[in-house]
């Protein structure tokens, strides 16, 4: 339930990030400021109501596996917690000589990537995921994460029509599809980020014996 409440509470962030994107392609076509986009994010019934709705639609398109390997450009052990241990040496708030006692065999659990998840999730994660620093931070991977696997699915979309009812989109050029190939770039290294961080900060609370 934590992780849906979070992807709800993401729904009006996430359509205001979409709404900025429609507003660069806008300029990017008509080579001016389109007032009316930026109108919307005034407008707290109908249109807005709108864009999370296709917002939250168009987020559960894409499987949550296929959206990691869009955030974290991987294709096996996908997800940061398949490298929990590497990213917590890296991390000065956390005490490895502490994580290591902590953490029974870590040399062999350090060589299997594919068992550091659930070590993870189960040790770590599950203890924690109820602080604020914990949350927050995962509701700030929950939100780029989708607004990169919006964006992607709205890219092909956009390619797919221009290819298909061109003669219908004349008025919508290619260039468009660089506003979301930087923004899917952009929200991928966002979410990336924040799911490292995710990862270490509950590592870190787990350690420091807050819970």
């Amino acid at each position: 339930m934590v992780g849906i409440s979070m992807k709800a509470n993401n729904i009006v962030p996430l359509s205001v990030l979409m709404v900025l994107q429609f507003t660069v392609i806008s300029l990017v076509n008509q080579s001016s400021f389109d007032i009316s986009y930026v109108n919307i994010l005034k407008d707290t019934g109908g249109a807005m109501l709108a864009i999370g709705a296709i917002s939250g639609w168009l987020s559960h398109l894409m499987p949550a596996e296929v959206k990691s390997v869009l955030v974290f450009w991987r294709w096996s052990n996908v997800l940061p917690g398949h490298r929990f241990i590497q990213l917590s040496e890296k991390d000065r708030r956390i005490d490895t000589v502490l994580l290591k006692a902590r953490v029974s065999e870590y040399d062999l659990l350090k060589q299997n990537n594919s068992e550091q998840n659930s070590h993870w999730y189960k040790e770590f994660y599950r203890p924690s995921n109820k602080q604020d620093e914990v949350a927050s931070t995962h509701r700030a991977y929950l939100l780029y994460r989708d607004a990169a696997a919006v964006s992607f699915v709205s890219a092909f979309a956009l390619l797919v029509a221009k290819q298909f009812l061109g003669e219908y989109l004349l008025e919508v050029s290619y260039q468009s599809l660089w506003v979301f190939v930087v923004a899917i770039a952009g929200f991928s290294i966002a979410a990336r980020n924040a799911g490292n961080r995710l990862v270490t900060t509950a590592v870190a609370i787990s350690l420091s014996g807050l819970i």
